[in-house]
């Protein structure tokens, strides 16, 4: 057992378990079973010097000529890291594996190519009869000038003999690829999890492991993988241009294809949630820092910004060549989380926090209190989404990670920023809805709900002060829906926008009735049974805003809000068209436990 990251109670929350199952026949299930024991040491089984002797050669590019021919041959490093016991990641009887960074150097001048570098993951197994290697390509140095989009093509060997070429390809700036390789005879097996073990440790919402995924719904997801663009810096199915508006399958608290493999599990939908976490490290916002080695530290470069070059202090240098990518924080997926949690790879726990480190970034350095590292000058969907990326950043970053306190402080400075202004009367509406940043009498409440879900996870994993924002934020997420006899008609709890206060005066409403004359006022004094719902709630739609709000109920009844279960009922009932639709597209189909 390695990796493992800790609760805030000191308990283990996740670790990389490796184990050796023998005689496996072709197509033979077999349980594995975890239980308590008194904690023992393995001795890793490693030789001095293993029967690596991994070699790298890329050919660089412009037009159709090669300009130069690049070379990396680690196996001395590894030897060396073996010797001194460092850049080990796992130590056991069955696995150890190291990372090597392995510069490319000129094959005729010996010089060391100023951007491009391979990080080989390198896992040795059976005393180093079988050793698989991630190699990991990146282009992605925070300081070094003049970095630019790389085309080349790239061989790789194995004592001797080519195990992966790939054909010619433009590397973007601030991007990475990998592919996995071996020596020796690849395993041949396929992980299952216990999926309501996995989902009651609270890593992930709880998603309706009930649901009957329709065969031709994964057989969709499969042909539509097929026909897209899997290969190094290709976009898979994620979406690149990030600011197209409207209900999207990458769009949620997590993915469609990772919420579809959460539910069934079935190998196609792996697929997809693997090739679309790896598309994801080919868009331009990965930044490591040459003088540290780790992805970008906003309290180590206070006055860093990568959204304003010229505002920056240090300044970092501008990629050059385009990229098919337009990246926001509004609009990102969860890529990479839940990918690590099922492997265990170190690329998807460094593909998690690059997009934690550009979330914390990207904005000018005065907006998010430099060092501090906040996220609340932003659209409250942008907000959600980048306290998600804190949290999943936060949440596997293991105990012995150099960067750890840095992300977990990322995360409980934001949480505190939350607490401090949802305790204000004169910040926030007595009756919990947060307003606009940028517009404070009003608000979005299919907004409020993502920001709703974001805490409800948070709570539940007990970070410090999150269930203070949850309880208030929640009078709003879960009040919407429970107030017909104070005036508010739940028909009206998922609309595209709300009036929260007098825009002329900043004075809150104070009660349900006065907040449902302020944006319903033709629908005053009708029973909330002669209320219809608006059209834009559209509850037949599993990406819109009554999905959403059957999402957000669930999550806050899960982490323990008062009524959040009855209204969770309630709304359901009024939406049973989502029951059906769930089935397709189920990113929000989470349920109370």
């Amino acid at each position: 057992m390695d990796e493992v990251n800790s609760h805030v109670d000191g308990s283990v929350r996740f670790a990389v378990l490796s184990a050796q199952v023998s005689n496996l026949q072709a197509n033979q299930a077999r349980l594995v079973n975890l239980y308590s024991a008194a904690k023992t040491t393995s001795t890793p089984n490693v030789p001095a010097s293993p029967a690596w002797n991994m070699e790298i050669e890329a050919k660089i590019y412009s037009g159709n000529t090669v300009t130069a021919t690049l070379v990396a041959r680690p196996q001395d490093l590894l030897v060396q890291q073996i010797a001194q016991n460092k850049g080990r990641r796992l130590a056991g009887s069955v696995a150890t594996e190291y990372t090597v960074v392995a510069p490319l150097r000129n094959a005729s001048t010996n010089e060391v190519h100023p951007h491009l570098t391979a990080r080989l993951h390198t896992r040795i197994y059976e005393g180093g009869a079988r050793i698989r290697t991630d190699v990991v390509m990146e282009n992605n140095w925070t300081f070094k000038a003049s970095p630019s989009n790389i085309t080349y093509d790239m061989t790789i060997k194995q004592n001797g003999q080519t195990v992966h070429t790939q054909p010619k390809l433009t590397h973007n700036h601030h991007a990475r690829w990998h592919k996995v390789v071996w020596t020796g005879t690849a395993p041949q097996y396929r992980l299952r999890h216990n999926m309501p073990y996995f989902l009651d440790t609270k890593v992930a919402w709880n998603y309706n492991l009930g649901l009957n995924v329709p065969s031709s719904v994964l057989a969709d997801e499969a042909a539509a993988l097929a026909a897209s663009n899997t290969k190094p810096m290709g976009s898979a199915l994620v979406t690149t241009y990030f600011p197209m508006t409207g209900g999207r399958p990458d769009i949620g608290p997590l993915p469609r294809w990772t919420a579809l493999y959460l539910i069934t599990q079935d190998d196609r939908a792996r697929a997809s949630m693997m090739a679309n976490a790896d598309a994801a490290g080919g868009v331009p916002i990965h930044y490591r820092d040459e003088n540290t080695d780790q992805p970008l530290d906003v309290q180590r470069y206070p006055n860093i910004t990568l959204g304003y070059p010229d505002r920056s202090n240090p300044r970092v240098p501008e990629g050059s060549g385009s990229t098919e990518w337009t990246a926001d924080r509004a609009h990102q997926p969860s890529f990479a989380y839940i990918p690590y949690l099922i492997t265990g790879d170190a690329y998807y726990l460094d593909e998690t926090l690059f997009w934690a480190s550009w979330n914390l970034a990207i904005n000018e350095a005065g907006t998010r209190g430099g060092a501090l590292g906040l996220v609340n000058q932003e659209q409250m969907r942008g907000q959600a989404w980048a306290m998600r990326s804190l949290s999943e950043a936060a949440f596997i970053v293991p105990d012995s990670h150099p960067q750890r306190a840095f992300y977990k402080a990322m995360l409980a400075n934001n949480i505190n920023w939350y607490a401090t202004r949802t305790a204000s009367s004169t910040e926030m509406s007595p009756l919990g809805a947060l307003g606009l940043f940028d517009e404070p009498a009003a608000t979005i409440p299919w907004q409020n709900d993502f920001m709703g879900m974001i805490f409800a996870r948070l709570a539940e994993n007990n970070e410090p002060k999150a269930r203070d924002v949850l309880n208030v934020i929640s009078k709003f997420n879960v009040g919407r829906f429970m107030n017909d006899a104070n005036g508010f008609c739940a028909s009206k709890g998922a609309v595209a926008d709300m009036l929260i206060a007098n825009p002329n005066n900043m004075q809150y409403f104070s009660t349900w009735s006065a907040l449902f004359a302020a944006n319903f006022s033709s629908m005053v004094g009708r029973a909330c049974s002669q209320v219809p719902m608006n059209e834009e709630a559209y509850p037949g739609d599993p990406q819109a805003y009554a999905a959403i709000a059957r999402g957000t109920l669930a999550a806050a009844a899960n982490a323990g809000v008062s009524n959040a279960a009855a209204a969770y009922t309630k709304w359901k009932g009024m939406t049973p068209a989502l029951d059906e639709e769930f089935r397709y597209e189920p990113q929000f189909a989470i349920v109370p436990k």
